[in-house]
This record gives C-alpha cells, sequence and structure tokens, in this order.
C-alpha cells in the first residue's frame, strides 16, 4: 500500500514540475494607443499615451523603444517592438512590429 501511495505522489510532483507558464515582459500596447502617436507630438505627450518606454537609451535621447516578449518553456515565442525617433523633443517617425497586420508599419512626417 504505501508503494502505491509513494508513487502517486511521484507522479503527481513529476507532471506538476513539467508545467512552464508564459512569461510576458515589457510594454502591453494596445493599437489604439500606437494610432493616436503623430509625427510633431512631443515626448511627454507620447508618454501620457504610451507610458515611458522599455528601453530608453541614455546615449541617444532621441530613440525610444517599446518592447514586448513572451516566453514560453524559455524559448521566445514572440518579439515585438515599436521605436519611436525625436529631434528637437518632437516625434519624427516611428517603426517596428508592434502590429505587423497593420498595412504601414512605418510612418515618417511629411514635409
Amino acid at each position: 500500500m504505501k508503494i502505491v501511495i509513494i508513487a502517486a505522489l511521484a507522479t503527481l510532483l513529476c507532471l506538476t514540475g513539467c508545467y512552464k507558464t508564459t512569461v510576458q515582459q515589457g510594454n502591453i500596447l494596445k493599437q489604439d494607443d500606437i494610432d493616436e502617436v503623430k509625427p510633431g507630438m512631443t515626448k511627454q505627450q507620447v508618454v501620457i499615451i504610451l507610458g515611458t518606454p522599455t528601453i530608453a537609451d541614455p546615449f541617444n535621447q532621441d530613440r525610444w523603444d517599446y518592447i514586448n516578449t513572451s516566453k514560453h518553456k524559455g524559448k521566445f515565442k514572440k518579439v515585438k517592438k515599436f521605436s519611436l525617433f525625436f529631434a528637437d523633443n518632437k516625434l519624427v517617425r516611428t517603426e517596428g512590429n508592434y502590429f505587423p497586420n497593420k498595412e504601414d508599419v512605418t510612418t515618417t512626417e511629411l514635409e
């Protein structure tokens, strides 16, 4: 009887140890929020809409990167990236693959 109980507990422990959850990190952006960001906006306006960037390069204050990763069982499943480029505190262009279904994933200011 003890052997059956020990075998059942060992099986239960093995089954629970095999499951690994999906880990999502970074900024979670909505398509509506990304659509609101337009060239000519200030950094403060962008922060109000999207929040602070995942990566703000201390050596290049004019580039912000919003990154979202999803890992399952230790391997990257998805990596989404949305980069914003500023000049004189104004948004000049955006690029990225955050929503790849979108026809135009890169926008630039028309002059």
